[in-house]
């Protein structure tokens, strides 16, 4: 990984008004400045490694992750896939454990760093922040239990059609999906074989919901799609 010559400034931050530093005292705002450390990974490369020490967590600026564990059958399980203005390894930094996943740049990823020593303060000083904090462990949470009952009570057809309607908000919602990932590790993340996933593609592809051209991906029908995935 190399390091940019300079790093970004939070105050013109595409996502300042989207995250906790929407709230953040001004104070706090220029100690996360001064304190974090902005990286480039190129696709491929590691950004958090299961069993080591989580010191701190990335916040997203650009670029695709995807968070999994190794199962015992040596199979990989994706837990999340994180675009621009999400956290990464927030949940295991401030909770001051190893962490228990992997994540990998799908694509190349501009990341910020704040340790957890730099938040654990920010917390105690900034009201306001360690409000919006805890509302941030409390939507990672909520997410993770939702994709877990997608896993288990959705069909093939409606985790698909959500996984696309993920990727498309994440890529900056242009109604097409350039796919980053394998079709197998696209399978792994909403718990079907590939095979399957390839028919349920074929299906949305004749339905008119959706065409494919190798790995891009065009939404045709975002309504149903929306409508199919019965996303809250």
């Amino acid at each position: 990984m190399s390091d940019l010559p300079l790093n970004p400034d939070c105050f013109l931050c595409d996502y300042k008004n989207h995250n906790v530093l929407h709230c953040a005292a001004h104070e706090t705002i220029e100690r996360i400045n001064a304190g974090k450390d902005f990286t480039i990974f190129p696709r491929g490369k590691q950004l958090v490694t299961a069993g080591v020490k989580a010191e701190g967590f990335f916040f997203i600026k650009s670029g695709l992750v995807r968070s999994y564990v190794q199962l015992a059958s040596g199979k990989e399980q994706t837990l999340r896939l994180s675009g621009p203005g999400d956290w990464v390894g927030f949940r295991d930094c401030i909770s001051d454990s190893i962490s228990h996943h992997n994540v990998i740049a799908v694509e190349d990823t501009h990341a910020c760093y704040i340790t957890g020593a730099l938040i654990e303060a920010l917390v105690k000083d900034d009201n306001n922040f360690q409000k919006e904090v805890f509302r941030q462990m409390a939507k990672e949470w909520r997410e993770m239990e939702e994709h877990v009952v997608s896993l288990g009570t959705k069909q093939v057809h409606e985790k698909l059609a959500e996984i696309l309607i993920v990727l498309d908000n994440a890529q900056g919602r242009k109604n097409h999906v350039e796919l980053k990932v394998t079709r197998d590790v696209l399978a792994t993340f909403i718990g079907t074989k590939t095979e399957t996933l390839v028919r349920a593609l074929s299906d949305l592809k004749a339905r008119e919901f959706i065409s494919v051209d190798k790995n891009r991906i065009d939404i045709l029908n975002r309504d149903a799609l929306y409508s199919l995935s019965k996303i809250a």
